[in-house]
């Protein structure tokens, strides 16, 4: 691969890259330049240039580059009289984006060369043949290169350059390269910038290196161009950080940002303050911060212990009210940081002020809108207690209803039935006597569970003897009824507790165990009943196939989540629903196998 041929400078300083391209033309040669640039706008004019010479010749250009970088070379080449809608339309246009190309041959880091070569030459050769002409060249921009390098593949970057000039081996295009000058800021770049250098045929500098360099000149130059950059790395940072901050600073307009002298007096203003706070900076600058604060902050002297916090733990950030220039107040929050020099020395404080005035006035709503929520909720669950214990009187009146009411009759009529057996006995024919005999078993069967009802619906046990023999009477009926073997374990410490906590308990024993006959599956359930200070600890297992995971939600003791798992009925929500009127903790877990039950309930101090 050889060099360009020394061009025609279009004035002492500058050479013009598409005259490269011209000559390139007229040789068989691939030209593979390079170019270092400083400013979007000059790569973009000499890409354009690059690119303009070949579709203006008839010839066709390929611009692989960030979007951006492709929308500025097609203004470019319009600006320069190009018809490019219709260099588009006819193929000899084609714009690709470098990242997306770039992942299509990208394997495990490294840029694949069978992927390379088939994507990329595919390109080259659908625009080559869009040119419609034998000689037909096409010229290409490439910046993928340049992506690599700025993620810090330099060893990648390098081999895409490589790849691109075993592609000019098979196809005939001539590529333009660019580089930021900002990638090669440090030293260890140097070795790398080289490589890549020589990698080129000719090597086009930073804007101050314009002339494109022949081969014996070509390192020196380089060597040169780097020698300067390094020499001028720390000022040009410096210079170029403090001029980006300062342009920042001073156009930022939602923060107030100024700094101040180690007394607080105002020593820089940015258009964010003046808009926030009302003055200019040549009212404010030299003035003192305090001025700022509400005449209450001003007589607990808020203004000096900002800064003594600030002074003593590096910065200060706090909310409050703060006075404007018409004598507005705004609620702000503030940043106050200790600036030191190298001796650690206090040389003065920023500080950044936004105004929160809105976020205040939306969060008070949020926090008005909790408030009656809450108000709403304890409400609602104060209701929610009340029919509970509606729920609950009214099973003790119907108990009492079906002990006293309908248990009499019933037991009156079986007395009458049997009496009509004992009087009639052997008078009449046997089919009737045995139809008599069936009548007084149904009537026994009735009495027994209309008992056994109304003492589900309010156990007298309960209320005459306790919990604890309430439930070993429960438990025993439910072990014959179901034939599911439960296990009940009651602490000797657990003795009488208040009528409405027993009621609750007794409750959830008795849904948990329905839930368990009717949905588990299980065999086998446990009750543990125990008293720990001054709680009652309730767990409700069994062996069974479990509840969905919708059913355990992580909070469990919020209102949402009672009508988040209303399809699981009202015998879970229910029974927390109890727990929570009590001030207890509920849980429903995933046991295995089968579900847990848990409930923790205060005891109530005496006279509660």
């Amino acid at each position: 691969m050889r060099d360009f041929e020394q061009l025609e400078a279009r004035s002492t300083e500058q050479t013009d890259v598409a005259d490269a391209l011209a000559a390139w033309r007229e040789s068989d040669q691939h030209a593979h330049i390079v170019q270092f640039y400083e400013r979007d706008d000059f790569m973009v004019t000499e890409v354009g240039r690059f690119i303009g010479t070949a579709i203006g010749a008839g010839d066709s250009g390929i611009v692989i580059a960030t979007k951006p970088h492709r929308d500025g070379i097609v203004q470019q080449l319009a600006s320069n009289g190009l018809n490019m809608t219709m260099a588009i339309a006819q193929g000899r246009y084609l714009a690709l984006d470098a990242a997306e190309t770039l992942a299509k041959f990208m394997i495990t880091g490294q840029p694949d060369q069978e992927r390379f070569t088939s994507v990329i030459g595919e390109v080259v050769e659908r625009a080559r043949k869009a040119a419609g002409h034998e000689r037909a060249r096409v010229a290409a921009f490439g910046e993928m290169v340049a992506l690599l390098w700025a993620e810090g593949k330099r060893d990648a970057a390098i081999r895409l350059e490589q790849l691109w000039n075993s592609l000019a081996e098979t196809h005939a295009f001539s590529l333009h390269c660019a580089y930021p000058m900002k990638g090669f800021s440090s030293r260890d770049h140097s070795e790398p910038f080289l490589q890549i250098c020589a990698e080129h045929s000719s090597v086009l500098p930073a804007e101050s290196y314009m002339t494109v360099i022949e081969e014996e000149e070509r390192r020196r130059a380089v060597a040169h161009l780097q020698q300067k950059a390094q020499a001028a790395e720390t000022e040009n940072a410096l210079r170029l950080s403090e001029e980006r901050f300062r342009l920042l600073v001073e156009g930022v307009q939602d923060y107030a940002i100024y700094f101040m002298d180690p007394q607080g007096v105002v020593a820089s203003w940015n258009a964010g303050a003046r808009r926030i706070k009302g003055y200019t900076a040549k009212e404010i600058i030299g003035q003192n911060f305090s001025r700022f604060y509400t005449p209450e902050d001003l007589k607990r002297g808020l203004p000096a212990k900002v800064l003594q916090t600030a002074r003593e733990e590096g910065h200060y950030e706090g909310e409050g009210w703060r006075v404007r220039k018409d004598g507005s107040r705004f609620w702000s929050n503030v940043v106050v940081t200790a600036l030191r020099d190298d001796a650690g020395n206090i040389i003065g404080f920023s500080k950044i002020t936004r105004d929160m005035t809105e976020h205040k006035a939306l969060m008070d709503r949020v926090q008005q809108h909790a408030e009656e929520l809450e108000k709403a909720e304890q409400s609602l669950r104060r209701l929610s207690g009340q029919l509970l214990q509606v729920q609950d009187d009214e099973r003790r009146r119907l108990a009492r209803e079906l002990h006293d009411g309908a248990g009499q009759l019933l037991a009156a009529l079986n007395m009458n039935l049997e009496s009509l057996q004992e009087a009639i006995k052997g008078q009449i024919a046997p089919n009737l006597n045995n139809r008599l005999g069936e009548s007084i078993r149904l009537a026994n069967q009735v009495i027994k569970e209309t008992r056994t009802l109304s003492y589900l619906l309010h156990p007298p046990l309960l209320d005459e003897a306790g919990l604890p023999d309430a439930l070993h009477w429960f438990i025993g009926g439910f072990i014959e009824r179901s034939g599911i073997q439960t296990e009940l374990e009651i602490s000797p410490k657990v003795a009488r507790m208040p009528r409405t906590l027993e009621i609750a308990i007794f409750r959830i024993i008795q849904e948990s165990l329905t839930n368990i006959h009717r949905h588990s599956g299980s065999a086998k359930a446990s009750i543990r009943l125990a008293l720990e200070g001054n709680q009652i600890l309730l767990t409700i297992g069994d062996q069974g196939k479990g509840m969905p995971s919708e059913a355990t939600p992580e909070e469990p003791n919020t209102l949402q989540e009672l009508k988040k798992n209303r399809k699981l009925g009202v015998g879970i929500a229910g029974m927390r629903e109890r727990v929570l009127q009590l001030g207890g903790q509920f849980e429903v877990a995933a046991g295995n196998p089968g579900t847990i039950i848990k409930a923790v309930f205060p005891i109530p101090s005496a006279g509660e």
